[in-house]
């Protein structure tokens, strides 16, 4: 497999060997099988539907990797808009239309806006089930109406099948409240609990739950209220307290915030690069050069498909740990995909800028290499796709010399010569 930069000699070979070692034998096969045929077979006509076909399927998936790929080369990210110094405190987003013009703020979350939350008694998990048997009959009241359910307690029940019974029912009913049952596995120890999923003091939000028939409420402990519903409270450059109903609130200017835990600390909101633009451009590069690459594997009856298929994978092969280091990583097909975690940590620290301007203007790098091979699909596409110069017979008309993992066919009276590689 012809390879250039990015990676040693250990690091081609094991990508060789996890990613591309079937795709290469296959191109093989298909070379040994379209070259040099058994029966002096017919060869490629002029250009039919199927041609027209990749012809165009190529032509959209190379400039949308163009696109793609000059974008990341610095455009993106001059991007700005107003981030947040800590996500996981409070998130923001902006609405307004020119960024630049906005000053920085400091925003305390002193306390975000939750639900009534109830939490039963805690149970030993596998223990027989003490309460009443038969068909045990409860009420919720929430926003104003009651609501019946009903539960059937059988002989050998334990205690966790009986909360998860009431759990399933009450999530069944569409409340708007969330029963889950929490399991101690370590000490065999199971708890019921039920919270609204709205939060805020509004009363509609509160809830009540109560045996009708039996006593498996009683029992479980699913009417104990543990967290009363509450309000968001916060702050913004050590102003007075404000309050919402809701952890999203809005800060003016166009700036949403939106809560997820309070802290002693102060948020900074201020200007920054734009991750999730950033994000959606690396995943339109990736869905491009998979879409390429399908394309000319999917020709499978045409030499230039897949020689093109195979240049592609050299420039992969040769960037492949860079490329996994930022985040985009591959799957057993040799196929492009993005790795979240790995393109956030590559993205606060740098090296995802780095990586795709680094070699802004230059002839070399990642973006360079597979930018000029996008550009030349694009604008010569149906230099990528077989034609009828062969005509009958064609393959008792081309010399062939070897050049280890590459070849060349001179096609005789045609002055033509091809390059594949693999």
């Amino acid at each position: 497999m012809k390879v250039s930069g990015g990676l040693n000699s250990a690091g081609i070979s094991n990508l060789y060997n996890t990613l591309f070692q079937g795709k290469v034998a296959m191109h093989n096969n298909r070379l040994s099988r379209d070259l040099f045929p058994t029966n002096n077979a017919q060869g490629k006509g002029s250009f039919g539907s199927n041609s027209v076909q990749y012809i165009n399927d190529i032509k959209s998936a190379s400039s949308a990797l163009s696109g793609a790929l000059k974008e990341l080369s610095g455009p993106a990210f001059s991007n700005r808009t107003l981030v947040s110094s800590n996500n996981d405190v409070m998130t923001v987003s902006y609405t307004g239309s020119n960024v630049s013009s906005m000053a920085d703020m400091r925003v305390q979350v002193d306390q975000i806006a939750m639900g009534q939350q109830n939490e039963g008694n805690r149970l030993s998990s596998s223990a027989l089930y003490s309460g009443d048997r038969g068909n045990n009959r409860f009420e919720i009241q929430t926003g104003g109406k009651t609501t019946s359910l009903s539960i059937n307690v059988m002989a050998g029940d334990s205690n966790r099948d009986v909360q998860q019974k009431m759990a399933t029912a009450i999530n069944n009913a569409g409340l708007g409240l969330r029963a889950t049952v929490e399991t101690d596995s370590a000490t065999n120890v199971s708890m019921l609990k039920v919270e609204s999923t709205n939060v805020g003091t509004d009363e509609k939000n509160a809830f009540s739950i109560r045996d009708v028939t039996g006593n498996a409420v009683a029992q479980i402990g699913a009417n104990q209220v543990s967290r009363q519903r509450q309000d968001a409270i916060y702050r913004v450059n050590n102003g007075p307290a404000q309050v919402s109903r809701s952890n999203t609130v809005n800060l003016g200017n166009g700036v949403s915030a939106t809560f997820k835990a309070s802290s002693d600390q102060a948020v900074s909101v201020q200007r920054g690069k734009d991750m999730s633009h950033i994000r959606g451009v690396v995943e339109n590069l990736v869905r491009s050069y998979n879409n390429l690459v399908g394309a000319a594997e999917g020709n499978v009856n045409d030499l230039k498909a897949q020689s093109l298929a195979s240049r592609l994978m050299n420039v992969t092969i040769a960037y492949s740990r860079s490329l996994t280091d930022i985040g985009i990583a591959f799957d057993s097909d040799g196929k492009m995909k993005v790795d979240t975690n790995r393109l956030n940590q590559a993205f606060e620290n740098g090296k995802l800028e780095q990586f795709f301007t680094e070699n802004n203007g230059r002839n070399f790098g990642f973006g360079a290499t597979l930018g000029r091979l996008a550009d030349n699909v694009a604008n010569n596409t149906a230099s990528f796709v077989t034609s009828s110069t062969f005509g009958t017979g064609w393959n008792d008309n081309f010399a062939y010399t070897g050049f280890g993992s590459a070849f060349q066919l001179n096609f005789m009276g045609t002055g033509s010569i091809f390059d594949y590689m693999f």
